[in-house]
C-alpha cells in the first residue's frame, strides 16, 4: 500500500434510488454504490443539488424496492462531477439491521483505494 492509499469499508454495487431531504427541499439521485459507512450517488438534473457542499448533512430514504427502504441521515464528504458521496453519520438501530441485509456478506469486508 502507498502513501496515497487508503482502507475502506467495501462498497457494494446496487440499483436503487434516493431521496435526498435538506432545509425542506427534495431530490431524487441514483445509487452507485453503498458499504456500511456511507454511499455514493449520481447527481441527477436538479438546481437544488448544486446547493450541496462539503459538511452538509441530510437525511436519506434509500428505496431499493417496492418493499424494501430504509433512511439515515448523512453528511456530504465529496462532490464532484456528477459524483456525491456521502458519509453516514446516523442510522436508526432498527435501520442498521435492514443495511447489514443490503450489504450482506460485504458489511465486514474491506478494500484499498487512491
Amino acid at each position: 500500500m502507498t502513501e496515497r492509499q487508503g482502507v475502506r469499508h467495501a462498497r457494494k454495487k446496487i440499483v436503487a434510488s434516493c431521496l435526498l431531504i435538506r432545509r425542506g427541499v427534495s431530490l431524487v439521485a441514483e445509487v452507485k454504490n453503498i458499504s456500511a459507512t456511507g454511499i455514493l450517488l449520481k447527481k441527477m438534473v436538479n438546481e437544488n443539488i448544486d446547493d450541496l457542499t462539503v459538511g452538509d448533512v441530510c437525511v436519506l430514504e434509500i428505496v431499493v424496492n417496492q418493499s424494501f427502504n430504509f433512511d439515515v441521515k448523512a453528511k456530504v464528504v465529496r462532490s464532484e462531477g456528477d459524483d456525491l458521496a456521502m458519509h453516514f453519520t446516523h442510522i436508526a438501530d432498527d435501520k442498521q439491521k435492514d443495511l447489514w441485509q443490503l450489504l450482506g456478506d460485504q458489511v465486514h469486508e474491506v478494500e484499498i483505494y487512491d
